[in-house]
């Protein structure tokens, strides 16, 4: 968890000092802007290590899991207020959608995690099970956030660190 919290901390930051040092005017007037904070965790079903663990190695019959913070960058804060006002996300028509390079896409929910139990955050995430016949190598994947304004935001891994999926 403390990793989980200095990794988001320093994504934070890196995203924020450009967003606050521009001025107001630099973004166009009622078009929202997102910043996105993201990773990659081991999913509940079949896994060979510790759940909710940051990883891009998984093996075949794993679940992968994409946690993903978006922020509207005007404010800094989550549109739906942390759940207190998902209406917003539905007004504006967020959508956030995991993309793999041999061309599967995975649309992304915004939610309480853990579902039960405190202490608890929203965030976008969904659940992907690795197929046992799925073939093994290194994988690109990004995030693109829309909404219903025509706003696009594309989000690759640093480094564009790709997921590497093994035989068990």
């Amino acid at each position: 968890m403390r990793r989980l919290i200095v990794l988001l901390s320093c994504a934070a930051l890196i995203a924020f000092v450009p967003v606050l040092t521009q001025p107001a005017a630099a973004a166009p007037a009622g078009t929202p802007a997102y910043v996105i904070m993201a990773d990659l965790v081991r999913g509940i079903t079949g896994p060979t290590g510790s759940v909710c663990l940051q990883t891009n190695v998984f093996r075949l019959g794993e679940q992968v899991v994409p946690r993903v913070v978006v922020l509207d960058a005007l404010t800094g804060s989550d549109p739906g207020e942390v759940g207190k006002n998902v209406t917003v996300i539905e007004e504006r028509g967020i959508k956030v959608t995991m993309y793999l390079e041999n061309g599967l896409t995975f649309p992304l929910r915004y939610g309480r995690h853990p579902g039960r139990g405190d202490p608890a955050t929203w965030l976008w995430a969904m659940g992907w099970t690795i197929p046992d016949d799925f073939p093994t190598g290194r994988l690109r994947w990004w995030l693109v956030v829309t909404d219903k304004t025509g706003v696009f935001v594309r989000w690759d891994p640093i480094g564009l660190d790709p997921i590497t999926i093994e035989r068990r």
